[in-house]
């Protein structure tokens, strides 16, 4: 069997695509009070987690909370608009590297002797050419 050139130069570019490609999984929840929106960067020589947790319930904004998900856990205030963004981890992500789309982790959000346990369902976001973080 004879290969063109062309065919060559496909199977190439496709090869050296997919070695480029990081697997982005992008948790999203929300309850009465809290929206959760968490990242997981799966590549091959790199694996972190950041996120947003915002307020959007109806009682004034609390002074702080506790957060966990999956190996990501801690206590922080939350700015003004009642968001706190999630420091980078490059711990990755307990039970996220196997997920797919749909998969479900529980994040618990702790505040003024209140405590919520939501559900974050992943979403598979596919991206090319991705720089890690330094």
């Amino acid at each position: 069997m004879k290969i063109s050139k062309t065919g060559i130069l496909i199977i190439f570019g496709i090869s050296l695509l997919s070695a480029w490609t990081q697997k982005h999984l992008t948790f999203f929840g929300e309850s009465e009070n809290w929206s959760i929106h968490y990242e997981v960067e799966n590549s091959n020589d790199y694996r972190g987690t950041i996120g947003n947790i915002r307020n959007i319930g109806n009682a004034p904004i609390p002074e702080g909370l506790e957060y966990s998900i999956s190996n990501s856990e801690g206590s922080a205030s939350l700015e003004e608009n009642g968001v706190f963004t999630m420091p980078r981890s490059r711990n990755g992500c307990v039970g996220c590297t196997s997920s797919s789309e749909n998969s479900e982790i529980e994040a618990i959000i702790k505040w003024d002797n209140n405590s919520e346990l939501i559900p974050l369902i992943a979403r598979v976001l596919i991206n090319h050419n991705y720089a890690a973080p330094t």
